[in-house]
């Protein structure tokens, strides 16, 4: 079984499929059908939602494309999705007002880049910050130009919407969902492993050395969506404790096995 929050509430899926997209899920499952699917390969952005996850005493928000994303890979963390908006937040009203959409397909995904803008920082934002949060997001007809001076204009006023409001319900929550436990979905034929620990993860691939393992499923996400290719043991990295470190000893960068470009970046520049 793995459990999420979605919009503040517990979802539990007992039998999901170990190679099933958030995308997959999103749609066909919950109908919300504003989640698009343009490339299915991680390119487009069509697809973008946010997942959030217990940093410390909040939580860290980040944009993620739902359609190379094992469903899963949810497990403890928080899913919005352009419903989640409900459709008069500030970074919506602003795509409105300033003419950011013409067919439309990409929107929703623009939206949800720039929303995850709009919760992660405070205060004004410059060009070349917004141009990076929505470097990830294609755009066939509008332009770029007025999608950008949407979310410059909504990251100009203040953050006062419902999601910061309840940010601290949220981050309880999942403090309530994160444990030291191994997620194992399926059955040792079949299954999508996420080992809690090194040992357990070292245990396991000596048992299944055939698994795939997989971080982020940038690349195996498009075996699946692209190549109809049938994986039947999936070992998820993302979940042992130690992987994601990053620390700069003062002499040496250590970077684990998990750790994000992100994450990773900052130390990189300060090089």
């Amino acid at each position: 079984m793995i459990r999420f929050l979605l919009d503040g509430e517990m979802v539990e899926i007992p039998d999901p499929d170990p190679t099933g997209t958030v995308l997959d899920y999103l749609r066909y499952a919950l109908r919300r059908t504003g989640t698009k699917e343009g490339c299915a390969e991680g390119d487009c952005g069509a697809c973008t939602v946010l997942l959030g996850e217990l940093a410390g005493d909040g939580v860290e928000w980040r944009a993620v494309n739902a359609c190379i994303l094992f469903l899963p890979m949810l497990d403890g963390k928080a899913l919005r999705t352009v419903e989640s908006l409900g459709g008069d937040h500030p970074v919506q009203r602003e795509m409105v007002e300033r003419h950011g959409s013409q067919c439309g397909f990409c929107t929703p995904g623009f939206v949800m880049s720039i929303f995850a803008l709009y919760q992660s920082t405070d205060g004004k934002v410059g060009r070349g910050e917004v141009n990076d949060w929505i470097a990830g997001n294609l755009c066939r007809c509008t332009g770029y130009r007025p999608i950008v001076e949407a979310a410059l204009a909504a990251c100009s006023q203040p953050r006062r919407d419902r999601f910061r409001a309840n940010a601290g319900d949220t981050a309880g929550l999942l403090a309530f969902l994160a444990d030291s436990e191994d997620l194992f979905v399926g059955d040792e034929d079949n299954f999508f492993a996420a080992p809690a620990s090194i040992d357990s993860f070292a245990d396991l691939y000596e048992r299944h050395p055939e698994a795939t393992v997989v971080a982020g499923a940038t690349d195996v996400g498009l075996w699946i969506t692209k190549q109809l290719r049938d994986l039947q043991k999936i070992i998820h990295v993302g979940r042992v404790r130690g992987f994601d470190r990053v620390e700069d000893t003062g002499y040496e960068l250590i970077v684990g096995a998990a750790a994000t470009y992100a994450t990773v970046e900052p130390h990189f520049r300060a090089i």
